[in-house]
C-alpha cells in the first residue's frame, strides 16, 4: 500500500510540474479545483456504497445463505453466482467489499469466483452503452461469445480449486 501511495504522490507531482510549464499556476488550479469535485462525487458515491453494503451484509444471515447455497448447490449455484455478478451495480470498490461480507458468511470460493468472472464479463449495466457505441449485433455478439466464460470458471475452480488458492484460508464447507 506503501509503495502505491508514493507512486502515485510521484506521478501527481510530475503532472504538477507539467501543468505548471505548461500552462502556469491558472492550469495547475484548474487541475486541482477538477480534482476536488471528482473526490466529492466519488466520496459521496463510494460512501453510498458501504452504507448499502453493511445493510445488505446484516440483513443477509448465513442461515439464509446456506439455505440458498443446498438449493443452488454445483452447477445451479455457478449460474446462479454468474448472473448475479452480471447484474450487481457498481464497480469494484463496491462489489469486492460486498464479497468480503459473504466470504466471511461461509460462501464457497468457486461461487465467489464465479461471482466477480460474471461482473466483469457481463456487467449488464454496461450493454446500454455497448450498443450505443458499436452496433447492437456486436455487442449481442460479444456477449453470446463471452457468456460460457464465468461459469467455465466457477466450474473449473469448484473442481481444481476446492480450497482456494493455495496459501490462502478459503475452505470449502461440509455439505455446500
Amino acid at each position: 500500500m506503501r509503495n502505491t501511495i508514493v507512486g502515485l504522490a510521484t506521478a501527481s507531482a510530475v503532472m504538477l510540474i507539467l501543468a505548471y510549464f505548461s500552462g502556469g499556476m491558472p492550469l495547475v488550479t484548474d487541475g486541482l479545483m477538477q480534482a476536488g469535485q471528482t473526490t466529492t462525487r466519488a466520496f459521496l458515491l463510494i460512501f453510498s456504497a458501504f452504507l448499502l453494503i453493511g445493510q445488505l451484509q446484516k440483513l443477509i444471515s448465513s442461515e439464509m445463505i446456506k439455505v440458498w447455497l443446498k438449493k443452488y448447490s454445483g452447477g445451479k449455484g455457478v449460474i446462479f453466482s454468474s448472473l448475479a455478478g452480471g447484474l450487481f451495480p457498481g464497480g469494484p470498490y463496491i462489489f469486492y467489499p460486498f464479497l468480503s461480507g459473504f466470504k466471511k458468511k461461509g460462501i464457497p470460493f468457486y461461487l465467489l469466483l464465479a461471482f466477480i468472472s460474471g461482473k466483469q464479463t457481463y456487467d449488464f449495466a454496461r450493454l446500454p452503452l455497448e450498443i450505443g457505441l458499436i452496433t447492437p449485433w456486436l455487442a449481442l455478439l460479444r456477449n453470446i461469445i463471452t457468456l460460457p466464460v464465468p461459469i467455465i470458471v466457477g466450474l473449473f475452480s469448484k473442481r481444481f480449486l476446492p480450497g482456494g488458492f493455495a496459501g490462502s484460508d478459503w475452505e470449502e464447507r461440509d455439505g455446500l
